[in-house]
């Protein structure tokens, strides 16, 4: 099977075990609401909202730098790989351990920072535990994941999403908002007993040695880390100054209006986001050792994959947003759907410049791709401000969403630029054409909307995506053949 082929059958079993997984999740927060009511499930949000941040800080970016560790050393040897992963635990064990200790000791403090009482207290100590599980979690997940195990990585977050459905309705009937702890807890444990379980699959496959890396040698692993954890730091920064902007600007419901937009459109291309960490990035990084020309082939294999499935998906968004604003949420987001416009557009960049800017972390480029997060992250917190300080009236919000467009071309020039001149990197003029065309297409569409009444802008938006998916009919039926892992 060739490396695009594969990419269609992994990225298609990613994208149905996100759809499971949702469908869970839909499920128990449905039974949540009932059981837990409005005072449970904010504190609900409250500790799972902590243990996510002190897991991410305290983990230095694990998800990442793991999987690429693992990746490295799976072209070496099934030695090295087993010594990678030895060394990983070793580390994760003990800081997993100093944080966990550490957050059972300052929990009557950390209670009073986030409730400004000592309530959260034993919650938090409860919780903190989940930390532990999953750091360990992380760990074999990286293994799952940097051999390019898709398929059981597929089944394990369908799994997660299961488990984390049953025991979440339970506890919530049981023991009623005395289960928030335990629903936090159960998260992390769930998720660490199906990795736990799959890893063991593998480490049979594995040689028995317990020997490890120095530590020295893992120093590249950890400025990985902390450049995409710093990245995400950054990025949380910016979103929470921007909404503070809009906030004083036009108010807070304004602030829902950018919330739904950004959402909406990052929610249903999530699985394109999986399958870019879970199963492009290992074969990237696997790939970086046969030379630049072969980095280049990948990656402009994976850019014509990521514009061929976002596509259709963005230009459906784009015709039919009021549509969809109105029957997700209500009439009252509406003008949610003038964003969406920009936001649809704002995406379609982002999706071509992922693949490219995942080639500075397999280089292990810590530098480039910090200088890379810079420029985005700096041109959208610019762009934003000078929309809400020049903006007069409640008709400029939509301009927000013009700066977030802009801010991902110059993003995309900039890493685009630094992929020829650093990595010696090309993109191939198939898709160059095909990114032109989307581009055009999508931009018609946005004129439309501000032209015509809806009903004429779905009409011509549907005609646009019927011409759109029988032109691309081939590169289509070869994704289904590839899919069904029949031979062409």
């Amino acid at each position: 099977m060739s490396d695009k082929a594969k990419s269609y059958r992994n990225t298609a079993l990613i994208a149905v075990s996100s759809v499971i997984n949702i469908l869970f999740s839909v499920v128990k927060n449905k039974f949540l609401a009932i059981f837990l009511g409005p005072s449970g499930i904010g504190k609900f949000g409250i500790l799972s909202d902590f243990v996510g941040t002190v897991y991410s800080i305290g983990s230095f970016g694990v998800s990442n730098s793991g999987v690429q560790a693992i990746a490295k050393a799976s072209t070496e040897s099934n030695e090295a790989v087993k010594k990678t992963y030895n060394t990983l635990v070793f580390i994760y064990t003990i800081l997993s351990v100093i944080i966990v200790t550490g957050v059972c000791v300052l929990a009557p403090y950390i209670s009073v920072l986030l409730i400004k009482n000592e309530s959260l207290t034993w919650f938090l100590r409860i919780v903190s535990l989940s930390i532990a599980f999953k750091f360990r979690s992380a760990i074999q997940g990286n293994l799952i994941t940097g051999l390019q195990r898709v398929g059981l990585l597929a089944k394990g977050t369908a799994m997660q999403g299961f488990i984390a459905m049953v025991v979440g309705i339970a506890l919530g009937y049981f023991l009623g908002i005395n289960a928030v702890p335990y629903l936090v807890l159960s998260l992390g444990m769930g998720s660490w007993v199906v990795t736990f379980i799959q890893s063991r699959k593998i480490l049979k496959e594995l040689p028995t040695t317990k020997e490890r890396f120095p530590i020295k040698q893992m120093f590249p692993i950890f400025l990985i880390g902390i450049s995409t954890t710093w990245s995400g730091v950054l990025e949380s920064t910016v979103s929470i100054v921007s909404k503070g902007g809009i906030a004083r600007k036009w108010g807070q419901d304004f602030v829902g209006y950018y919330q739904v937009a950004i959402g909406f459109t990052y929610t249903y291309i999530s699985f394109i986001t999986q399958s870019i960490t879970s199963d492009y990035y290992p074969r990237l990084v696997t790939t970086i050792s046969k030379g630049s020309d072969e980095v280049a082939k990948f990656v402009n294999h994976q850019i014509s994959i990521s514009m061929n499935l976002v596509t259709p998906i963005l230009l459906i968004m784009l015709t039919f947003s009021k549509l969809f604003v109105t029957v997700l949420f209500s009439t009252k987001f509406l003008l949610a759907s003038e964003l969406i416009n920009y936001t649809v557009a704002g995406t379609f960049i982002l999706v071509v410049a992922w693949p490219i800017g995942y080639v500075f972390l397999a280089h292990r480029a810590t530098k480039i791709y910090i200088v890379g997060e810079l420029i985005g992250n700096l041109t959208l917190l610019l762009f934003n401000f000078a929309v809400i300080y020049f903006g007069r009236k409640q008709y400029d919000f939509p301009l927000i969403g013009l700066a977030y467009v802009l801010h991902f071309i110059i993003y995309l020039f900039a890493i685009v630029l630094i992929f020829y001149k650093k990595f010696n990197g090309y993109i191939t003029k198939e898709n160059i054409k095909t990114f032109s065309i989307n581009a055009f297409i999508i931009t018609g569409i946005i004129i439309a909307k501000i032209i015509f009444n809806p009903i004429v802008v779905y009409i011509l938006g549907s005609a646009l995506i019927a011409i759109f998916f029988y032109v691309c009919r081939n590169e289509y039926l070869f994704m289904l053949n590839s899919i069904l892992n029949k031979k062409k």
